[in-house]
């Protein structure tokens, strides 16, 4: 095989803690009763919020050739029930009052058959961990940074993390917060964060050894409004984006999928029509343990197609993979997950070679 591959080898640290997200496949929206009106319309707007999960697009639904799929969406659904909403009702502020939820689970193998026909994107399931730092600017109580110990309220008495938090479980994006404590303090300020000093967001979160970092900031204004900044930096990579809300309308979740939707084009691959086989070599296979653990490692991403042991010489195991994606997907998804240690030479790369040292032990 014949191909230049873009090898992405700087992006992404040996000790990244990406983490495996769960619950893809499943959705909870909100509905006005348990009519079978409103059971049709929430089984469709959960399957659009699984898209958006799986894809990382939210406006993945005007995507062309995706509408005759989404005109009859029971034929997809593996299990239905109505439950309640939290009390953020996943980020959707005008409807948190409804109370009542469909929670519809859609069978995984028809919806990757839907993802493959149609040509949409796919953002695996081990997925960057962020470390956020969320930071008000309060009239009466000045500037803060914002945690589950300190919530700040916005309204309705709901708290901007609460709404935060139910928008990422949305999208399906993992992260963590940090401890706020005095090493934090002492290095980084409110006045710092708010003014979205870069280097100084970067020093402060190396402790956390995450995949990278959101600085988020916002203010109410006197009529309501609310208006704010992100600034993220993924792989050595720093966005910025501003966004505003008028006054009592939602703008945490549309901030979030914003910021998502930039994210994920750095994690994203369309599923090839005709998948590439590459040679993969696994040094330091030292039992059967270890000879599972590496095939399960595998089998969980998505964008391996298909799997063969070619040959096991001692300690070295030697893969046939077939991938949907590009070669570099594969190398940085197994680099994330803590357990492959990238051996590949730039040369065998052309050929469609990889070769790791399992760590996973």
């Amino acid at each position: 095989m014949k191909r230049l591959f873009i090898v992405i080898l700087t992006c992404f640290s040996l000790h990244s803690l990406a983490e495996e997200v769960s619950g893809l496949y499943s959705g909870l929206v909100p509905v006005a009763d348990q009519s079978a009106e409103s059971r049709q319309i929430g089984i469709r707007d959960a399957l659009e919020q699984v898209l958006i999960k799986l894809t990382g697009n939210s406006n993945i639904i005007w995507a062309s050739g995706l509408q005759s799929f989404l005109a009859n969406p029971d034929r997809y659904v593996s299990s239905i029930g109505f439950s309640r909403l939290p009390d953020v009702a996943l980020g959707l502020e005008s409807d948190a009052e409804l109370g009542l939820g469909l929670a519809v689970g859609f069978a995984r193998q028809a919806i990757d058959q839907i993802i493959r026909q149609a040509q949409l994107p796919i953002l695996p399931s081990n997925r960057p961990r962020l470390l956020v730092w969320i930071i008000r600017d309060d009239t009466d109580k000045g500037r803060g940074f914002i945690n589950e110990h300190s919530p700040s309220g916005i309204d309705e008495g709901s708290s901007a993390l609460d709404r935060f938090d139910q928008a990422m479980q949305v999208r399906g994006i993992p992260y963590v917060l940090p401890a706020y404590d005095l090493k934090d303090q002492l290095s980084l300020s409110v006045n710092e964060a708010w003014s979205l000093n870069a280097d100084l967001i970067d020093n402060a979160s190396k402790r956390y050894e995450t995949d990278g970092w959101l600085a988020l900031r916002f203010y109410v204004t006197s009529s309501g409004e609310v208006r704010g900044t992100w600034l993220s930096q993924i792989g050595g990579n720093r966005k910025l984006r501003n966004f505003h809300a008028a006054s009592g309308q939602p703008f945490m979740s549309e901030a979030v999928d914003e910021l998502v939707d930039n994210l994920a084009q750095s994690f994203t691959y369309i599923p090839q029509v005709n998948p590439d086989d590459l040679v993969v070599q696994v040094d330091g296979v030292v039992s059967f343990e270890d000879y599972t653990a590496v095939l399960a490692q595998f089998n969980k991403l998505e964008l391996v197609e298909s799997l063969k042991v070619s040959a096991v010489d001692g300690p070295e195991m030697t893969l046939s993979v077939t991938v949907e994606g590009d070669v570099d997907l594969l190398q940085s998804a197994l680099v994330r997950s803590g357990k492959f240690q990238n051996e590949s030479l730039q040369d065998s790369l052309y050929a469609g070679k990889l070769r790791f040292n399992w760590v996973g032990k």
